[in-house]
């Protein structure tokens, strides 16, 4: 089935935001086990098994449509400096997706490609989601202060935490 080539446009840069946020969010669950972060990087993992189904979507839509992925090129990767780092570039990436595919669904149906469009508002409403984490975990961080809050994150001081 060939698609309107608004919607190959869209669907690609789509598939290059969600590998680039995988590549991204795996290097970000790395850097958090790496400093011992243990539990956010475990809530990291799951975001990047999201991430990758988003990216899967993408690609078969766009094979569907007959169009030819590229899944060699990626926007550019910041290297986690702490963990403030990490949600702001996380709330970047997802406030730019957002804004993305709100724009790439009215397009898709401007053209008349319904089922492009409603996959953009599906995968739309998980970025909202993350965003809402992403904006709590910002919460969370100016109220408790950010050594408390990555404590919270380890899971053997989380433990002593909640044994008092």
């Amino acid at each position: 089935m060939k698609a309107p080539d608004i919607s190959l446009k869209h669907l690609q840069r789509a598939l290059t935001m969600e590998l680039t946020t995988v590549n991204t969010y795996l290097l970000q669950e790395r850097k958090l086990d790496d400093w011992g972060v243990d539990r956010l990087a475990k809530r990291m993992r799951e975001e990047i098994d999201e991430e990758r189904e988003h990216a899967n979507i993408f690609l078969t839509r766009l094979l569907f449509l007959e169009g030819k992925p590229d899944v060699h090129t990626l926007d550019k990767i910041d290297q986690p400096k702490d963990v403030k780092h990490i949600f702001q570039t996380q709330l970047e990436m997802e406030e730019e997706a957002i804004e993305y595919y709100s724009k790439a669904a009215r397009e898709c149906q401007d053209a008349g490609d319904i089922g492009t469009s409603n996959l953009f508002m599906t995968i739309l409403s998980d970025e909202e989601e993350h965003v809402d984490f992403v904006e709590e975990q910002q919460d969370l961080m100016e109220m408790l202060g950010m050594q408390l809050y990555i404590s919270r994150q380890v899971s053997s001081a989380a433990e002593e935490v909640d044994d008092d």
